[in-house]
């Protein structure tokens, strides 16, 4: 009995999970099929409300003086003195005595050149003297009737004396230059850039002593691509007083609500320098005086020169220098334009297209009309509606009218 129960009880175990599996089996219920819609891909968006920009040309250089000069002795000499500051970095005000030749041969010439002077002033004032005691005996002798020839006259001994006078007032005035020319006067406020004056060293005509620098005014030169000019007022490059120009604005601030291919004015645009100085960006204003002669042959760029009036004149308010040399950026105030959009460059596809979405969630490809390209963003003109914003994300086999979802509703949605 006990054999014939273990051998049946596993066969009523089976049996009775095959029926506890057909009965559940036979309660389940089939699950509901839910249709979603496509919502299509989520989109990253920016909003690029139509707006009033002024456009900002941005360019780099390296600061240089507007003036600097070869110091050349016009007389030789000994030096005897020279300033303190004449010495490489040293910086002089205009007019400033630099340096000193030893006067002491050209005082001499000086009173050799007056004695000269005084000597033919006598023999001119003798020839006149002769001249008209001529004359006088002429007179008692002939009377009014003839008239005198110049040489019984001594006219000729008298040009010659005057002649004399005139040559000797000359050498005078030749030796009093000289003379003066023994003292070097700075002919700008500047700096020295090197100098190989001292005192003892003994300087010849049309050797070059030094090397001077103005600080009055420094420039710029920066490279902007040729397409860029188009942007700011360059100033006239004759004369802008003429009756011929006096229509032209006086700088660039002013809207163009057409770009053209240049723009002239009588005054350049304002530019903001920007440089740093003991480890600090500070700014200094200028303006475009210029484009030099002719386009770079290599980069195909125009170089621009920037000036800066006074670059060492803010240093008592605590504004550094504009030094030589330094390597500064560049912003160049350009015209302003209306209606225009910003967007991103990411933004802009293939022959100016850009997809844009609206709060029906419908992506649309429209045209730009591109005018300006900047290093992260675009300006362009592009119709739109109130409610649409430009797509920034990149997509796949977009097609003109699909779905989208904005990132930003998904996340609100979310929340």
């Amino acid at each position: 009995m006990n054999k014939l129960f273990k051998m049946i009880l596993p066969l009523l175990i089976i049996g009775a999970g095959v029926g506890s599996f057909v009965l559940l089996k036979s309660m389940q219920k089939a699950p509901e099929r839910i249709e979603r819609p496509n919502l299509g891909p989520l989109v990253e968006s920016v909003e690029a409300p139509a707006q009033k920009v002024q456009v900002i040309v941005d360019g780099q250089g390296t600061v240089r003086p507007d003036a600097q000069i070869n110091l050349v002795p016009q007389v030789s000499g000994l030096i005897v003195w020279k300033a303190e500051a004449f010495k490489p970095g040293g910086s002089f005000a205009k007019g400033e005595n630099l340096f000193r030749i030893d006067p002491r041969d050209y005082e001499l010439a000086v009173r050799q050149a007056e004695a000269q002077v005084a000597q033919a002033r006598y023999q001119r004032d003798l020839a006149q003297q002769e001249s008209d005691v001529s004359r006088q005996e002429w007179q008692r002798m002939r009377g009014g009737d003839d008239e005198a020839s110049d040489l019984v006259l001594r006219l000729p001994q008298l040009r010659s004396a005057e002649a004399n006078l005139a040559s000797a007032a000359a050498r005078l005035e030749e030796m009093t230059l000289r003379l003066e020319r023994t003292v070097f006067k700075a002919p700008f406020a500047g700096r020295v850039r090197n100098s190989q004056v001292d005192v003892g060293q003994y300087v010849s005509v049309g050797q070059a002593v030094a090397q001077l620098y103005s600080i009055e005014k420094a420039e710029i030169i920066v490279p902007v691509p040729d397409g860029d000019l188009a942007w700011f007022a360059l100033p006239v490059p004759v004369d802008a007083q003429s009756d011929e120009f006096a229509g032209l604005p006086v700088d660039s601030g002013r809207d163009e609500g057409t770009r053209s291919a240049h723009l002239f004015a009588r005054r350049g645009a304002d530019a903001v320098v920007q440089g740093s100085f003991a480890g600090r960006r500070h700014e200094w204003q200028g303006r475009v005086v210029r484009t030099e002669g002719e386009l770079d042959p290599q980069s195909r760029m125009a170089r621009l020169v920037i000036e800066v009036d006074d670059p060492y004149g803010g240093i008592a308010d605590g504004t550094p220098p504009l030094t030589v040399g330094m390597f500064v950026d560049v912003a160049i105030a350009g015209r302003q334009v209306e209606g225009v959009r910003i967007v991103p460059r990411a933004a802009l596809r293939q022959n100016d297209k850009v997809w844009t979405v609206g709060s029906d969630g419908l992506l649309k490809i429209r045209q730009a009309d591109v005018l300006r390209r900047m290093q992260d963003d675009v300006l362009t003109h592009i119709d739109l509606n109130s409610d649409e914003r430009i797509i920034t994300s990149q997509l796949s086999g977009v097609t003109d009218g699909m779905k989208v979802r904005l990132v930003n509703d998904s996340k609100e949605a979310g929340s």
